[in-house]
């Protein structure tokens, strides 16, 4: 019992003794600790940290060494000098909203992150004052709505007011809606066409709340317009949105919209009261007339633009300005313009002359003016001073003393212009545009061309049109054994001598002439695939049209019996098929009656031949030749149209629309050629080589694609609706009786 306390008194001292040596490294370790702690927990307040410091001295022992007395006080002293230290640094302010890189139309709302107390500035891009002042409100967050200019890299950037060095920047893509500026004059009343504003290169449309659209590209200037079609007069509102490369596929919202009064109908032309006809103009004399209200009347004499006037209360009147009119006769004209941009045609000519005495003996070797004199007994001194040519004053007193005098004269212009219809138009109209002129955009010229619609147009057209006609045109042959549909002795008589058919007929022509004549009515044709109204600029345009399709039939017959000769070493000879003819003015009126903008074309008068009994190889090898020639023509021509300049004065208008009827007929040619029925051109080479049929057919349908695709939101009426149902139709109906033979009639035998 004794030995065992001793053994638990030695023991409870020796447990006594640990403690007390343990106690100073326990001390230690925890100043350690707390030195290490205390700087890095900012959150740990002075007091706190004296009262840890406070908990700790009770367990300190009374053998601290000289390191333990002297490691306490370096780690109180920094404790209590941090205790006035100021807050943590302010923070930069962050842009949280719009996010880097997106895309931004309209109005936007920034906003970010701040301290509260800070007062943000939100800068403008184009430099200047500020886009908006966040005032400190107490909140971490702030938030401003702005507009934005429109560009592809717009910076934008939050600071601290009074510390620049605190801020935040993203940039982003902007594009604001155009504007509409009115119609062709700048006001509400338009003719069809509709101008505004908008990004340079940006692509805009135009929308009608009736649904009618244009679109058109930005120049350089951030001028935009374009026509709209099948309008009717009357008041609509319009609005207008854009879309540039950096937007893609973002458009920007839509503009404000716009109340336009739309006025397609041209007035009637003004009429001319004074000067009367076959009287001598002198210098000053005015011009009055009358004419629709809001009209401006432009009065011509010859080439010569005499003087314009607003008419006011139905009536007219104007001075000539400028430096004169040379001495001589001319015919007096006078069109007007409404409001909406509209243009009258001319009165009917009325001849008058201006000058002294010595230039009216020009006038008899005319025979023109001399109905106008002979009726006129009041006017037949006028013309008599031509034996004093200094006096000019003397001819000025009869037009121009009582005003009112004037108006009983203009009967005799009034019978003139009953022998003289009203069909003059306003002079220059040899340079005026036509539908040619433009037809065609290339793609490169476009901000952002629907290359992806114009292959899905060209995938449409091969499996709605081109392989329903190939299955067709199977089933056809095979339900006839090989006959063709039409036979020519019905219509040619069956005991007719074999000769006639392989003989040219006895009648001699001229081929040039028969060339020509075929020519000019395939012209004509292609003429009426779009509007043709009775201006000068028509005559233009058909030579332009007369020139392309030579160009185009010289070229697909040519390059063929070139390579015949030199390749094949074959007689390949040229004749000119009538049938064709029919086909040009068929694909001419449906391109019209759809109202296709640009039109669908054929433009081939004839083909080669070889004379000696061809084999399928050289026929394939020649069909290919002629429409791959068309189709390589067609894309030279559509890169001439892209570096042409703009269509002005008669040359520059005339190249423009030679340009474009040879891209429009080439490829519309090259397009019809290759669909592989009967004996044309594409069932000649899908019998020889598929392959090659195909890498011909599909580049001349997406070349045709191409061209139609910008002009598709531009196509109004019923006339694409009823082409796609048409397309459904015959695709359905071919299928159909291919499969109908194929499968159903060989399980019923």
């Amino acid at each position: 019992m004794i030995t065992s306390r001793r053994s638990s008194a030695h023991g409870s001292l020796d447990r006594s003794r640990r403690r007390v040596r343990c106690a100073p490294m326990l001390f230690v370790a925890v100043l350690l600790a707390a030195l290490v702690v205390v700087p890095l927990v900012g959150a740990v307040s002075p007091a706190a940290a004296v009262t840890r410091a406070e908990v700790v001295e009770p367990t300190e022992t009374t053998e601290p060494t000289p390191q333990d007395s002297t490691t306490p006080t370096p780690s109180l002293a920094p404790l209590e000098s941090d205790t006035p230290s100021p807050s943590p640094a302010p923070a930069a302010p962050t842009i949280d909203s719009p996010a880097p890189g997106s895309f931004v139309g309209g109005s936007v709302s920034v906003g970010g992150s701040r301290d509260p107390g800070q007062k943000i500035q939100l800068l403008s891009p184009n430099g200047g004052d500020p886009l908006c002042l966040i005032e400190p409100d107490g909140s971490s967050t702030w938030q401003c709505g702005v507009r934005l200019p429109s560009g592809p890299d717009v910076t934008l950037r939050a600071v601290v007011e009074g510390d620049s060095g605190l801020a935040a920047t993203i940039s982003v893509r902007v594009l604001q809606p155009p504007t509409v500026t009115g119609g062709p004059t700048g006001t509400s009343s338009s003719n069809g066409l509709v101008r505004g504003t908008g990004y340079p290169g940006a692509t805009v449309t135009a929308v009608l709340a009736s649904g009618q659209s244009c679109t058109f590209t930005v120049d350089g200037s951030g001028a935009w317009a374009c026509l709209m079609q099948g309008l009717v007069s009357g008041p609509e509102q319009i609005t207008a949105s854009q879309q540039t490369g950096f937007s893609a596929p973002d458009s920007s919202p839509a503009s404000d919209p716009v109340t336009l009064q739309f006025d397609v109908d041209a007035p009637a032309p003004p009429t001319v009261v004074g000067p009367a006809g076959g009287s001598t103009v002198p210098s000053g004399a005015p011009y009055f007339g009358q004419g629709e209200n809001g009209a401006t009347v432009t009065v011509f004499a010859g080439a010569y633009s005499l003087c314009s006037s607003v008419v006011s209360g139905g009536t007219w009147s104007c001075t000539e300005s400028g430096s004169g009119v040379a001495d001589g006769s001319y015919d007096l004209r006078a069109v007007q313009q409404d409001a909406a941009g509209n243009v009258s045609a001319g009165i009917a000519p009325i001849r008058v002359s201006y000058g002294t005495a010595p230039v009216t003996p020009t006038p008899p070797a005319e025979t023109v003016p001399a109905p106008t004199t002979a009726p006129q007994p009041t006017t037949a001194p006028t013309p008599a001073p031509t034996d004093s040519p200094t006096p000019t004053p003397a001819p000025a007193v009869p037009p121009g003393t009582p005003s009112a005098t004037p108006l009983p004269v203009p009967s005799t212009p009034d019978d003139e212009a009953g022998e003289l219809p009203p069909t003059l138009t306003v002079p220059g109209g040899w340079n005026d545009p036509t539908q040619f002129s433009t037809a065609v955009i290339p793609p490169w010229t476009v901000a952002s061309f629907p290359w992806l619609q114009a292959g899905l147009l060209t995938l449409g057209a091969l499996l709605l049109l081109v392989v329903p006609a190939r299955l067709l045109a199977g089933t056809v042959s095979r339900a006839r054994n090989g006959r063709p549909l039409f036979q020519t002795h019905r219509f040619a008589g069956r005991n007719r001598a074999r000769e006639e058919f392989e003989v040219a007929p006895t009648v001699r022509v001229n081929r040039w002439v028969g060339v020509g004549a075929a020519i000019a009515a395939a012209a004509v044709f292609v003429l009426l695939s779009g509007p043709v109204a009775a201006t000068p600029s028509y005559l233009r345009l058909l030579l332009a049209v007369a020139l392309a399709l030579a160009v185009v039939n010289a070229a697909a017959a040519l390059v063929p019996q070139w390579w015949g000769a030199r390749a094949l070493h074959v007689d390949v000879a040229l004749t000119i098929l009538p049938r064709y003819l029919a086909v040009i003015a068929v694909t001419a009126v449906a391109s019209r009656l759809l109202d296709l903008h640009p039109a669908l074309l054929f433009g081939l008068l004839g083909s080669v031949v070889v004379r000696s009994g061809p084999v399928l190889a050289q026929r394939g090898q020649l069909a290919a030749m002629r429409a791959g020639t068309l189709l390589v023509l067609g894309l030279v021509a559509l890169l001439v149209v892209g570096v042409l300049p703009e269509p002005g004065g008669f040359i520059g208008t005339l190249a423009a629309e030679f340009a474009n009827t040879v891209v429009l007929v080439s490829i519309g040619s090259a397009v019809l050629v290759l669909i592989p029925l009967g004996s044309t051109s594409g069932r000649s080479i899908l019998a020889w080589s598929p392959p090659i049929w195909a890498a011909l057919t599909v580049p001349a349908w997406l070349a045709l694609s191409t061209l139609l695709s910008p002009w598709l939101s531009l196509w109004q009426g019923e006339g694409p609706t009823v082409l796609i149902w048409l397309a459904l139709a015959f695709a359905v109906l071919s299928v159909t009786a291919w499969a109908w033979q194929r499968f159903v009639l060989p399980a019923l035998r």
